[in-house]
Formats: C-alpha cells, structure tokens, sequence
C-alpha cells in the first residue's frame, strides 16, 4: 500500500508530536535521574554501584528476554494485531517472566554473590528478576501505544518508572541503607509503569495457546529475539569482564560514565523510536523512505554530536566538581565514551530504516560480529586498563556497523555519508583539543570550539541548512 501525499504529511505531523513528547519524557527522566544518581553515588562510592549494576544489566536482559522481541513485532506490523495474536503474546511473555524470576532468586543471586564474592548481590539479583516480571504485563500495552505514536502516555509510562526508582531508592541511601533502597528499587521499577500501562492502554491480559498462532508467532519473533540475544552479551560483557578481572569499582567507574554519557541518547532514541513507527508507514515509497531517512541523519548529527562530545569535553570540570575525588578517572572514560555512543546514535536511524523494512537478518549478523569484537577487546584489555577497556572495546566493535551502512544501500537507497564522516573528524579534534584545555583550566574553550564547529558545518552544508529550516518549521506548525 502507498502512501499518498496527505498521509506522508500526516505521519510526519504525527511524528513531530511524537517526537515533542518523548523529549519532554526524556528531560523529565534525566532531571530525576540525575539528581538521584549524583546523591547515590556520593553516598555509596564506586564499589557498590558497581555491584548494583551488575543486578541493572540482569534486570535489563531479563526484561528484553520476556519481551522476547514481541514488542517491536507488533509496532511494524503492517495491520492491528488480532486477539489471538495478543493472546498468545501474552501467555508466552507470563512464562518467560515466571522463568526470570525463579532464576533469578534460585540460581543467579547465590552464584553471583559466591563468583564476586559480595554479599550485597543476593538481594540484587533477586530484586533485578522480580522487577522484571512486571514487563509481561507492560510490553504489550505499550507497543499498542507506540504503534498509535501516542507518545504522551508512553512517556508517562516511562517517567513513572524513574520516580517509582528513585522515590523508593534515594530515600533509604540517605538514611544509611543503600543496599536496601536499591533492592527495593529494583521491584518498584517494575511494578509501577506495569500497573500504570495496563490502565492507559486499555489492554487487558489475556490468555491462550493455540499451537498454529504460537508457531506463527514464534516465525514472526525469531530474527529479532535473535538479534536481543545477541544484544544481551553485548551488555552483560563489563559485568562479566571488567567486574571479575578490574573489580567492582571499575566496573562502577565504566558504568557511571557510560550512564552519564548514555543520557545523551535519549535524543537518538527519539528518532529511533519515532522512525521506526513513522518510517513503518511509508515503507513502499522509496523516494519518501529514503528522503525521510537522509534527513534525519542531518538533523540528528546537528543536534547530537556537539551535545555529547561537548559534555565529553568538559569533563575535566563537572566529574570532581559534581561525583567527587572518590571517582577520580571517571573524566577520561567519558571523554572516550562519547565516540562509540556518538556514532551508535547515527547508525540507530540505519537501524531503524532497516527494521521497519523487514531486513532484521542484516541486523542480527551485524549484532554478532559486533558482540565477538567486543568480547574479545575487552577481555584483552580489562585487566590493564580497567574501566577504559569498556570505550576502547566499544570503538573497535562498532566498525561492525560498516554492514548496516552497506545493507542500506543495498535495499533501501544510498546514504551521502562522507560530509557527516568529515564533520565527525573534525567534531574529534575539537573535543580532544577542548577536553585538554579544560584539563589545563581553560574553560571557556570547548565553547568557543563547538560553536565555530556548529557554524561551519551549517554554512558548509546547504542540504543540513535546509533539514534544520524545515525541522524548525514544522515544529511550529505542530505547536
């Protein structure tokens, strides 16, 4: 089915919306966020934060298992999906939810705390299995509404399970029980945003397993269920690696910096999600598709690179300033951070075009090699260079995604990839040259750079000059 011109207007319109309540979403979280991680880290220090997020990376595969990749399948299908469909998806993620948890409480947390020989992690563990249940209940309801791009009610949705964490969490740390407001905050997590998706969606579980709708289903899934398992080693390597062989303040270090510099993401995470629903819509149209893509590649370089590595840059300032001497080093794994997370985020709208394409065998392999590089750099390197391994494990990996660039342009359309290559370049040697000015107490130099920066490559760039025109437009009209 075509898009007509009036549809492709409407989608995009649709789009921006989405697009403005996510980034509201986004800003809300990272305010809680940020003010609740600075206090836990400065009355917990390195070492116990790098326990919990041994339990955080489990928590986060438990629940992308349970999802088992049922989500993103009834975002791009092409129709709404039948109460058999619905069904069935349901009574499979309940299973794979009950599963976690046994697991979890049972195997995991006693064997985590014997291998890294820290008490903390039974109730971490635990805690981790038992929040993640409730996304059963929580992954369809919301794939309902991001297929409806009703981007309001899913960012609610996700900004209570921020509060619901840090509301439960930040209060027991501050009276002198960190382990505890963490356990805790790990099942609060998941039981709010669940109880609260159920409610606005309007989807209540139901249950059935006939054997030809499972069997369809599971056809439909496995590339992509494939592609998270693939994911899932991917995020369990620094717990595996860098917490057995650098120990748990490194581990500490690697994570907090990768969660500092992670919040950045949530603007590619933005056009993912929304490309993903937008990009669904009109996946006939080649013309549309390819336009639509190539464009929000410009915008999202413009917005992105000068924001991450700009907070990179400065980083010699804010760590000692705001996180304190215990988490010294810090500075330098942001700095090296940013690379991998600046280029992730441009490959995720490649991502996004093929997905919504139906090319997730591209992806997946994609997925593996990146995941044995990853592998192998870090184990190489964990023990010599401790929570730096994790970057440079990161920067050697993501050379991978030279297969999606070139799948795109096989199936999809060419990308015009060598201005943003130069502008990526040279965005390299501001951030190197800004980040050792601050270091030498020069402050106002990185924003002097990123602005000359931003300049140039606006004025040297007539096709970006014309993208942030129109985004800029069309927000207004949709204000």
């Amino acid at each position: 089915m075509n898009t007509s011109p009036l549809d492709f207007a409407s989608v995009k319109g649709r789009a921006i919306k989405g697009g403005k309540a996510l980034l509201i979403r986004h800003v809300v979280s990272f305010s809680i966020n940020i003010t609740g991680g600075i206090i836990m880290a400065r009355a917990l220090g390195p070492q116990v934060l790098g326990l919990y997020f041994i339990s955080y990376t489990l928590l986060v595969v438990f629940r992308q298992l349970i999802d088992f990749g049922i989500g993103t399948h009834l975002i791009r299908l092409p129709h709404e999906p039948s109460l058999p469909e619905l069904k069935t998806a349901f009574i499979i993620q309940q299973s794979i939810g009950v599963l976690c948890v046994a697991a979890a409480v049972l195997v995991i947390s006693p064997l985590a705390s014997w291998w890294y020989g820290h008490a903390e992690l039974i109730a971490f563990v635990a805690s981790a299995g038992v929040g993640a249940y409730f996304n059963s209940w929580q992954s369809i309801p919301l794939s309902r509404l991001e297929r409806e791009m009703d981007y309001i009610r899913v960012g609610l949705i996700e900004v209570s399970e921020i509060v619901a964490f840090n509301a439960v969490a930040v209060p027991l740390t501050l009276l002198g029980d960190g382990v505890l407001g963490l356990a805790l905050g790990n099942v609060a997590r998941g039981i709010v945003p669940a109880a609260i998706a159920v409610f606005v969606a309007g989807i209540r579980p139901v249950f059935s397993a006939r054997r030809e709708e499972f069997t369809s289903l599971l056809r439909s899934v496995y590339p992509i269920i494939g592609a998270s398992v693939v994911a899932w080693f991917m995020l369990l390597a620094p717990a595996a690696l860098v917490g057995s062989l650098a120990g748990a303040r490194a581990l500490g270090v690697a994570q907090l910096s990768y969660t500092i510099i992670g919040y950045t993401m949530f603007i590619s995470t933005i056009f993912q999600r929304v490309g993903l629903s937008s990009l669904s819509k009109f996946q006939d149209d080649a013309e549309k598709f390819n336009r639509s893509v190539h464009h929000a590649l410009r915008l999202l370089f413009v917005i992105y690179m000068p924001f991450t590595m700009g907070i990179a840059s400065i980083s010699p300032w804010w760590v000692p300033l705001i996180y304190g001497a215990q988490w010294a080093g810090m500075e330098k794994v942001v700095l090296y951070a940013s690379i991998p997370v600046t280029m992730s985020a441009l490959l995720s709208i490649v991502v996004s075009a093929l997905v919504s394409k139906g090319f997730t065998t591209l992806v997946f392999k994609q997925n593996i090699i990146y995941v044995i590089l990853y592998w192998a750099v870090m184990g190489a390197l964990a023990s010599t260079l401790g929570p730096l391994s994790v970057p440079a494990a990161h920067i050697l990996a993501i050379s991978a995604g030279y297969m999606l660039i070139r799948g795109y342009s096989r199936h999809c359309g060419e990308i015009a990839y060598r201005p943003l290559v130069l502008g990526f370049l040279s965005g390299l040697a501001v951030m190197f040259f800004s980040w050792y000015a601050v270091e030498d107490g020069y402050l106002f130099v990185p924003f002097v750079l990123w602005t000359l920066f931003l300049g140039a490559f606006m004025a040297a760039s007539a096709s970006t000059r014309h993208t942030v025109t129109a985004f800029i437009n069309n927000f207004r009209e949709v204000s």
